[in-house]
């Protein structure tokens, strides 16, 4: 009997000490990621998704904690394959989470701590994001323009909505380092003084899809049911989203619903993305605002009034925007700077909606198109070829919006007043 006791103390404090080696071994081995990006699948109040990249063969794992608690729990990531790379993209989602909450997190083995917050439930104070799209023709503009962000707004910015044409990578193998180097500005730059990650929503834009546009490709190549990963290979890895690829909506407790939407390119704007939409909004149209997103305009800039996708947009969402109390749109593509008069209806009209932005994080700008005598289209209210942020702040009933140059001075203002 003694014997078998010895024998069975010795296997407990051999498997200890093997089980303490391998822990250990898991620490020291484990890497610094080359990049990471925050974003939202699901409840903002309760969920984060955690993206990192490292390079091929490398080990990382997560660990995380609520602010003021001194347990580390682990979450290790999916194990995403990335086309046309040995990289490694890890992916978790963490559930659960308290809402209007500060969470500390790490990767395993490294020093720095990183925090971030889930959204509130109810609009107990003003939400602000940051938004605009078109980002990164060069990434020295782009990361211009990420610095200026943090400069002016720091740590009263709770996300980020970007509207498409990211990496400007165009599901192009050799271009594919673009959105490394893109991942690499957002997990650099857009971090508050109090290490504080803005988590990252993006709506999908041509430059994110082979052929740019739906509608150059025939009815069995779009028909397929890989058409979305094998078109925009990188965009459907890389963007966790909320919902269909290309088009869904994020709903911020009682407060806010963004609908990230897909001008033509993964998705046509009419036929089953104008139905969901319908009656998507319908079921949010009471007590919370709804801001669409997405990438080509409605009312252009720098365009044709009246090309395919504008007419489309203008066609079938608008009318639903309108039905359903839409106050403000914002808009991209256009690379320039850009706000409507509120427009109901095709006309100027104080209950309408006010669409903003056309895209100019950091790309080449465009010229606003003018008439003959030097005024701009009807609808335009003010416009201007330069690279821009727009800082969003959600009160209960009110918008107010500040617009930024890529400097991080202060150009334009608006505020959308409840009807």
């Amino acid at each position: 009997m003694r014997n078998h006791c010895h024998l069975s103390l010795f296997l407990v404090v051999s498997a200890l000490v093997i089980s303490s080696s391998c822990i250990t071994a898991d620490v020291t081995d484990a890497v610094k990621p080359e990049s990471f990006i925050l974003s939202w699948q699901d409840d903002p109040a309760r969920t984060m998704t955690i993206d990192w990249h490292t390079a091929p063969e490398a080990y990382s794992f997560l660990e995380y904690r609520k602010k003021g608690t001194k347990e580390w729990l682990i979450a290790h990531g999916d194990l995403i394959p990335v086309p046309d790379s040995d990289n490694r993209l890890y992916r978790r989602e963490l559930r659960e989470l308290k809402p209007d909450q500060l969470y500390e997190f790490r990767f395993g083995g490294q020093k720095s701590v990183y925090n971030f917050l889930t959204m509130p439930e109810s609009l107990n104070r003003p939400i602000r994001f940051v938004a605009s799209g078109d980002m990164m023709h060069n990434w020295e503009w782009t990361l211009n323009t990420a610095q200026s962000v943090m400069k002016v707004a720091g740590e009263e910015i709770d996300f980020a909505v970007i509207g498409g044409d990211l990496a400007y990578a165009d599901g192009d193998p050799e271009r594919l380092r673009r959105w490394f180097r893109y991942f690499d500005i957002w997990s650099t730059a857009m971090i508050t003084k109090n290490n504080r990650v803005i988590p990252h929503i993006a709506a999908i834009g041509n430059h994110e899809v082979k052929r740019g546009y739906i509608y150059r490709y025939q009815p069995v190549e779009y028909q397929q049911p890989d058409f979305a990963r094998r078109e925009a290979p990188y965009y459907t890895t890389f963007i966790p989203f909320p919902g269909e690829a290309g088009y869904g909506v994020l709903d911020f407790g009682d407060y806010l619903s963004l609908f990230i939407l897909d001008s033509d390119h993964l998705n046509f704007v009419d036929e089953e993305q104008a139905d969901w939409l319908s009656v998507t909004m319908q079921q949010r149209r009471d007590g919370r605002h709804l801001v669409p997103v997405y990438h080509v305009t409605a009312y252009p800039s720098a365009r044709s009034f009246d090309g395919r996708t504008e007419s489309a947009i203008r066609e079938n969402w608008v009318p639903v925007f309108e039905d359903n109390g839409v106050r403000l749109a914002l808009e991209n593509h256009d690379h320039t700077y850009k706000r409507t008069h509120p427009i109901r209806d095709g006309q100027i009209d104080e209950t309408g909606i006010y669409f903003v932005g056309d895209g100019a994080w950091g790309v080449r700008t465009r010229v606003p198109r003018t008439d003959e005598d030097g005024n701009w289209p009807w609808y335009i209210a003010n416009a201007d070829s330069i690279r821009h942020f727009i800082m969003v702040e959600i009160n209960r009933h009110d918008l107010f919006l500040e617009m930024y140059d890529e400097d991080g001075r202060f150009f334009d203002q608006l505020h959308i007043p409840a009807l």
